[in-house]
């Protein structure tokens, strides 16, 4: 996956275009019985709207947050699966890995930010 910037728009659920504004797109791995926070806000007023996909073969558990820590959403994704979510103050997004000893937790995020910039 790419995550390239210029100043066209963002296509959410488009990871492979080329030159996109404002998208993070990344793919993640983590061990089995750990917990991993993949994306933290750097505004507290971000508002997100992201997709997150299990491209493994083992389910594991998706936490969101607020900016003040609040969870916003907990959600188990089997492999395979989506999640498609606009969640507004986003604080952070976190995977916890498959109970060892299963294999790793493999997925995808495609994430749109938008956040007011102070004058």
């Amino acid at each position: 996956m790419s995550c390239n910037s210029d100043y066209n728009s963002a296509i959410l659920g488009n990871c492979s275009r080329e030159n996109v504004k404002d998208q993070l797109c990344c793919q993640f791995s983590i061990a089995a019985g750990a917990d991993e926070t993949i994306y933290e806000a750097i505004n507290e007023t971000v508002i997100a709207s992201f997709i997150l996909k299990n491209s493994g073969t083992f389910p594991f558990d998706v936490t969101a947050t607020n900016s003040a820590g609040t969870t916003v959403l907990t959600e188990t994704l089997a492999p395979g699966q989506c999640l498609m979510r606009t969640i507004d103050n986003l604080g952070a997004i976190s995977i916890a890995g498959p109970v060892a000893p299963a294999g790793p937790a493999k997925g995808e995020l495609d994430i749109v930010v938008r956040y007011q910039l102070d004058s």
